[in-house]
């Protein structure tokens, strides 16, 4: 296993992002800027958590996928699926204008919060 201190960088910046959801979330800037914070603080906490296990940052922006190759290091990361699977919805569609925009719901937003910290506080814990 490669002793590489650059996957804080990786887990400082899915801090940041978790902050920036939460700060928008209570000044009312959007739900689906909320979302698309979200799912970056998952996709970083996990790239960092695979960066610590692996020595190589991962590719793509897969949630799903990601969380799968953390699972191969991990069992818990297997519980966390279906909850990767929800907020990476919000990737792409959350980002552009579209003939039929995704509405995220104030619900769907503070689900996206909910599993983005509970990621984020598994991975800190774990490494």
């Amino acid at each position: 296993m490669v002793d590489s201190l650059r996957h804080n960088e990786w887990l400082e910046k899915a801090g940041r992002d978790l902050k920036s959801a939460r700060v928008l979330k209570q000044n009312d800037c959007g739900n689906d800027v909320v979302a698309f914070h979200c799912q970056q603080a998952i996709e970083k906490s996990l790239k960092g958590y695979l960066l610590k296990q692996t020595g190589q940052v991962a590719e793509g922006h897969s949630l799903i996928y990601l969380c799968k190759e953390a699972s191969s290091h991990h069992a818990e990361f297997k519980k966390r699926l279906k909850d990767c699977a929800f907020v990476n919805q919000y990737y792409i569609e959350t980002r552009y204008p579209a003939d039929v925009p995704l509405v995220v719901s104030d619900d769907e937003a503070d689900e996206c919060i909910s599993v983005a910290e509970e990621m984020y506080k598994m991975v800190t814990e774990i490494i």
